[in-house]
């Protein structure tokens, strides 16, 4: 049975969190999810760069939040690649044995990228959350 996390332990991984880049702990959440929630959708419209047109957008938020509401995670995600800014589309979305495999095309510095995953819509968001991670940092 596994143990439950003491209050110090959580403490020291929410300040080793916080000293991270936001697509750096997204990464890590995706991974560890076994199935990727509303919560997490939210939380990836709130913190990735490529998404900051679409947050600022009223009518792209009230359109995610009706896809949202009626539990339509798959268009949500859909929805968030279609935001992105460079422009990106999902290329390639397959499954394998039970394992979902996702490929996003960039226009930007970064090409493409792929993400593995047991859930669909965890693997369409490793792949966004991957561009974001592998963009060059811009000072």
């Amino acid at each position: 049975m596994p143990r439950a996390a003491s209050s110090e332990t959580v403490m020291r991984r929410h300040q080793a969190e916080a000293e991270l880049p936001a697509a750096e702990v997204l990464a890590g959440r995706i991974a560890a999810a076994r199935r990727l929630r509303e919560h997490h959708l939210w939380e990836i419209l709130r913190t990735l760069p490529s998404l900051a047109e679409a947050r600022d957008d009223a009518d792209f938020r009230n359109r995610f939040r009706t896809l949202m509401e009626r539990d339509d995670l798959m268009a949500a995600s859909q929805t968030l690649v279609d935001a992105a800014r460079p422009a990106c589309h999902l290329d390639q979305l397959v499954c394998l044995d039970g394992t979902w495999i996702a490929r996003i095309c960039s226009g930007g510095d970064v090409p493409r990228a792929v993400a593995v995953h047991i859930d669909r819509v965890a693997a369409v968001m490793a792949a966004l959350v991957a561009l974001d991670r592998a963009a060059p940092l811009k000072h």
